[in-house]
């Protein structure tokens, strides 16, 4: 009785932690929202028609300080653009703009001429003269939301019907006059006839990391077509695959978990051919930094973005389906009640501490406060609750006497273990290469693509601390192209950072296909 009374008073303190490192940060953001400048509102005025955001937000399209209604000079805190088009407005005015002006169209009639959509961003002075000087010299500056070209003249250009032809980026965007929509919603994209078109498709997920995800819709979505760029919260991945062009690109921006939804839903439209990069938006970031994209995204720079995509290498992934069978207990009833769970993994599975803090931590963010923080405070969390766990094993000590690991036909001897790991990429643990750590004549070389698993063992949650530090090594066990594993008893298991609390069951890790993804060229 005591002992279970330590472990929820031990529980209590973790997140009565963590929850006041929460609110701390809550009162800091607060502050800092009414003192500092505030370069990003997610807070959106959504109306009909057009897509509003702070003027502040948004650099990679320009757009007009002045309001386009009442030519009034506009502060960030009362000024407002359109994300897709770039039209600008103050608050008072933007439900006037819906009335007169039209954004981006996803869709167009083939047989109608597409134009090019002028939006006026400002005025210019010929021979730089000053404005105040002779204001019949001014003229107006625009710009097409669908080429990027940017016009100065004197002519209304509003109501100009030349043709538009998307130059800058009409190899990555999916042209309007393709896109057929059949009851508001998108059933087909009609290929371009030229063999360099590879739409690019944008995936963001706004709950992965620091939330910076509702950046890159807003930015993204000024450059291609709005249906281009898709909020996983509003669209799953395995509603939007219905209608991808059968050659394209996926830049995901979100942590490990996002790119293996996304990957999945490839996997489920066989005929799609696409190649999928990572735009680091998570915690961990673990596949990313394999690939080259490194633990988190910079500042973002759109355009720096797209040309650092579009050049990148392809890199073939092994995927990996994980089948999770619960044991019989007595009286012949199954524990939980539950048929056999079928999971895919593209990073690493693992069963025991480090699931335990995952598991942790995930239960700490699901919190409402999680919406305030950020990618360092999900640093110090882990580490708070990695410190916690070596206080408190949450019932992972022991757990080579509750394990039977087989590879192949051999059944391996299990030295002391608080977590088994099964990797199929050079990286865990934020960034942790656990199957380099050691002598490279002990075992063999790891790859992404060869069908093969690499099994190690991690004794406790301070070795897990001396692994990031790079002052011990892990457990490495075998390599393998299938593994068999018999757990006894509950312990926590994540694939992919996902974590969950397991009972008893059987679990069967298989080659379930390949998956391209993109690799950041070091030229």
């Amino acid at each position: 009785m005591d002992t279970i009374t330590y472990i929820n008073h031990s529980h209590f303190n973790y997140y009565f932690l963590i929850g006041g490192l929460f609110l701390g940060y809550l009162v800091y953001r607060i502050i800092h929202s009414l003192l500092g400048d505030n370069t990003f509102i997610q807070t959106k005025y959504r109306v009909r028609g057009h897509t509003w955001r702070s003027i502040d937000c948004n650099k990679s399209i320009p757009y007009n300080i002045y309001c386009t209604v009442c030519s009034k000079l506009m502060l960030p805190l009362v000024g407002l653009f359109c994300e897709c088009c770039a039209v600008s407005a103050c608050k008072r005015c933007h439900r006037m703009i819906d009335k007169k002006i039209r954004c981006k169209q996803i869709s167009w009639p083939i047989e109608k001429t597409f134009h090019h959509l002028w939006v006026n961003v400002g005025t210019a002075n010929k021979d730089n003269i000053d404005q105040n000087e002779d204001s019949e010299l001014l003229m107006n500056k625009y710009f097409c939301s669908w080429c990027q070209r940017t016009k100065v003249s004197q002519e209304n250009l509003l109501e100009n019907t030349e043709q538009c032809d998307f130059q800058k980026y009409r190899n990555i965007i999916i042209p309007p006059t393709n896109v057929q929509v059949e009851k508001g919603k998108i059933v087909n994209i009609k290929p371009l006839p030229y063999d360099n078109w590879e739409p690019l498709i944008i995936f963001a997920n706004r709950k992965s990391g620091s939330n910076r995800s509702d950046e890159v819709l807003s930015i993204f979505r000024g450059l291609l077509n709005p249906l281009q760029v898709i909020d996983i919260s509003l669209m799953s991945p395995e509603r939007a695959v219905r209608w991808f062009p059968e050659r394209c690109r996926v830049l995901v921006a979100g942590g490990d978990g996002t790119v293996a939804w996304v990957l999945n839903a490839l996997h489920s439209a066989p005929h799609i051919k696409a190649s999928v990069g990572i735009l680091p938006m998570g915690t961990g970031n673990d596949l990313s930094r394999a690939l080259g994209w490194g633990a988190s995204c910079p500042d973002l720079d759109a355009h720096s973005v797209i040309t650092t995509f579009m050049q990148a290498d392809e890199q073939i992934l092994d995927r990996w389906k994980i089948t999770i069978t619960p044991k019989h207990v007595r009286l012949g009833r199954l524990r939980g009640a539950r048929s056999s769970r079928v999971l895919y993994a593209y990073n690493y599975a693992s069963i025991g501490v480090d699931a335990q803090v995952a598991l942790d931590f995930h239960r700490a963010r699901s919190q409402f406060l999680y919406r305030y923080t950020s990618r360092y405070l999900n640093y110090i969390a882990y580490a708070l609750l990695g410190v916690g766990r070596a206080l408190d094993d949450g019932g992972c000590g022991g757990l080579e006497k509750r394990l039977r690991v087989q590879v192949g036909s051999r059944t391996i001897q299990l030295p002391p273990l608080q977590a088994l790991i099964a990797l199929n990429i050079p990286s865990w643990g934020a960034g942790v290469d656990l199957w380099s750590m050691g002598s490279e004549d002990e075992v063999g070389d790891q790859y992404m693509d060869d069908g093969k698993l690499e099994v190690v063992g991690i004794s406790s949650s301070i070795h897990i601390a001396r692994l990031q530090c790079g002052l011990a090594e892990p457990f490495r066990f075998a390599q393998a192209t299938r593994v068999w594993i018999d757990l006894d008893g509950c312990c926590a298991m994540q694939v992919d950072g996902e974590p969950w609390m397991q009972g008893p069951a059987s679990i069967h890790i298989e080659p379930a296909g390949q998956s391209t993804l993109l690799r950041r060229s070091t030229q």
